[in-house]
């Protein structure tokens, strides 16, 4: 394995669930599935419901569950996991850290931080940057970089601040579509993250999300 293996703690999340929560996510599943395709869809995107209906068709229960739910934080050899399921060829996926290069793995490159990357002003560079980061992912195996992060700073004192692109809100998003682009440029899906409120690393899931105006 490329990516640094956790220790062995792989549980089904369909042998840990209840039945309460087994039947929840199965009616949710079977309700999405069953929705009709909407109305002036790209030819892309029908063929898309079209190959996501039959792959459906062909699960299990046990396989629903798994696919919709992961196996756990830290639960496989990535931070993040999709287990594989034969019956429709789907190979599992890998979600990765984080924004600024890969977590847990040897022979990787730190990259400059967002912040850095922002303060140039440069679209082309950060773009370059974006698929620098992809084509690293890529290398290793990944199939999800989880980043960029584009908090805006809304906490001054936050130790993660760097990793964003700063409090100019314009300026964070336009500089994590040139690294998204970037990122996904290399065959590798992107997923940028802490939208809102996941603003400090002290009590980030239990202090109050009550947000004004401004």
């Amino acid at each position: 394995m490329l990516i640094s293996p956790f220790p062995e703690a792989w549980v089904e999340p369909a042998n840990s669930m209840g039945l309460s929560s087994k039947v929840g996510i199965f009616a949710l599943v079977a309700i999405v599935a069953a929705q009709q395709s909407p109305a002036n869809l790209s030819p892309e995107w029908t063929a898309a419901y079209t190959k996501a209906k039959a792959a459906v068709a062909k699960l299990s229960l046990k396989d629903k569950v798994n696919l919709g739910t992961g196996v756990g934080w830290m639960n496989g050899h990535c931070v993040g996991n999709t287990p594989a399921i034969s019956s429709i060829n789907f190979p599992g996926l890998c979600l990765q850290d984080g924004p600024l290069g890969i977590r847990f793995a040897d022979l990787v490159s730190a990259f400059p931080a967002g912040i850095n990357a922002a303060t140039t002003f440069n679209r082309t560079l950060i773009r370059q940057r974006g698929a620098a980061l992809g084509e690293e992912f890529k290398g290793k195996g990944v199939n999800v970089a989880l980043g960029p992060a584009m908090n805006i700073a809304r906490a001054p004192a936050a130790g993660r601040n760097w990793e964003g692109f700063g409090g100019d809100p314009y300026l964070a998003g336009e500089a994590a579509f040139e690294t998204i682009t970037g990122i996904q440029s290399q065959g590798v899906q992107a997923c940028a993250k802490h939208y809102i409120n996941n603003e400090q690393e002290h009590a980030r899931e239990a202090s109050s999300s009550n947000v004004d105006d401004r």
